[in-house]
């Protein structure tokens, strides 16, 4: 690709394909997040869920009986799976290492995925037509050719006999409904709707909010995210392996209660002050002489000025911890909540202390550090974790916006 004349942020990065890994991860927590939401529903007899526990997905059944859930993704525009791709060999291989590890325990095997399978029948390449085959097949000797040298090759891959890759293969299903990569977000909102009863007085927005906060737990679960809040005498425990263990399990399982608890939590935390995020400019676009020039107009010292500029240094950062942390999309939003909560204060600062003669600058940042420190005090709209030090650094990343004023003198323009 002809790159000539264009900076590194106009062009599309190729060879490295971090992002579409990152997608296809949060694809997977999203889907066990749907299978989470089946905890829910009566009519199923699902009781509990784990994320990356011995399989990607891991249903627990009311009579004790388990299946095993691998997720396969793939570009719309690739070709369709075949039988003998490596990742399809591996996942059936992992699924008969599992049944000779627990024998009889799993009810039921199933490769889900988001693309589609080869569907020509009386050919090794077609998964569907072999797994049909399995389950009318009394034995591997007997078995047809094509099946005989698929059920070898997995129970070579699992280290497993024969005898088993074929009971396993006998148990596992190919399941290609599963939403797209562009539509699992909606599918789990949808879902969501239809399940919990809720949902019934939330609006869209506290739905998908809801939804972000069940992927989230998906997302934790699976990266053992409990491991970093172990409680320290653990160590000193009379079984310090066992407990651990325990612990690394259970952050794992998602039950019925603890699905409720996360959709809950997302409702019944204060509200935020939200807008469209395209109209949110990103941390660090505010102008530094800008802010110096309204501050010193307000009868700011030079020292002042100074710890001014590193404060709003410091809520540009948080700002872009957010965006790393939670993404551009949820890292704007706080971002954005957050300057309207101060923004807010900021007005009431200005329209309490400002006066006709003289300057004010002083008497309206203490109006204003005082209103944050009630603000704390009363709770209400959340502060995430800003300091009172963020919050006035927000207020001068506004004023270098040229939204928030110091002084009655208005004073404009850019760098």
């Amino acid at each position: 690709m002809d790159t000539d004349g264009l900076s590194p942020d106009e062009v599309q990065a190729t060879g490295d394909p971090g992002d579409d890994t990152a997608r296809r991860y949060v694809y997977q927590w999203t889907y066990a997040a749907i299978l989470c939401v089946a905890l829910l529903d009566d009519t199923m007899d699902i009781v509990e869920v784990f994320c990356e526990h011995h399989e990607d997905v891991l249903l627990k059944h009311a009579d004790d009986s388990f299946t095993g859930c691998q997720v396969k993704t793939r570009a719309a525009d690739a070709d369709p799976w075949s039988a003998s791709d490596d990742d399809i060999v591996r996942a059936c291989a992992r699924f008969a290492s599992i049944e000779s590890q627990f024998p009889g325990r799993f009810r039921e095997f199933i490769l889900t995925t988001n693309h589609v399978f080869i569907t020509r029948r009386n050919t090794g390449t077609c998964l569907p037509y072999l797994l049909d085959l399995a389950r009318s097949a009394d034995d591997a000797e007997s078995a047809p050719p094509v099946l005989g040298r698929y059920v070898s090759e997995v129970a070579h891959r699992a280290r497993c006999s024969k005898a088993v890759a074929l009971a396993t293969l006998k148990k596992a299903r190919c399941d290609n409904n599963p939403p797209k990569l562009n539509d699992v977000f909606i599918r789990l909102v949808d879902t969501i709707t239809q399940c919990w009863p809720r949902s019934t007085e939330c609006s869209v927005d506290a739905v998908k909010s809801a939804a972000r906060a069940l992927i989230a737990a998906c997302q934790e679960a699976s990266a053992l995210g409990h491991s970093q809040v172990l409680p320290a005498y653990i160590a000193v425990s009379p079984d310090p392996v066992g407990a651990e263990l325990q612990r690394r399990i259970d952050g794992k399982r998602l039950d019925r209660g603890r699905v409720g608890r996360i959709l809950d939590s997302a409702l019944d935390g204060p509200g935020t002050l939200e807008g469209p995020i395209e109209d949110v400019p990103e941390p660090g676009s505010s102008s530094r002489s800008l802010l110096t020039r309204k501050l010193d107009a307000g009868g700011f010292s030079a020292l002042s000025i100074a710890s001014a500029i590193d404060l709003r240094n410091k809520a540009d950062y948080q700002g872009i911890q957010w965006l790393n942390r939670f993404g551009k999309r949820d890292g704007l939003r706080r971002y954005d909540h957050i300057r309207s909560v101060v923004l807010c204060d900021c007005a009431d600062a200005y329209e309490v202390t400002r006066t006709c003669e003289g300057q004010f600058g002083r008497a309206m940042l203490s109006f204003l550090r005082d209103r944050f420190v009630e603000r704390r005090s009363a709770g209400g709209a959340p502060l995430y974790d800003c300091l009172n030090e963020h919050l006035e650094g927000f207020a001068y990343v506004l004023t270098g916006e040229c939204k928030v004023w110091w002084s009655r003198e208005r004073i404009g323009g850019d760098d």
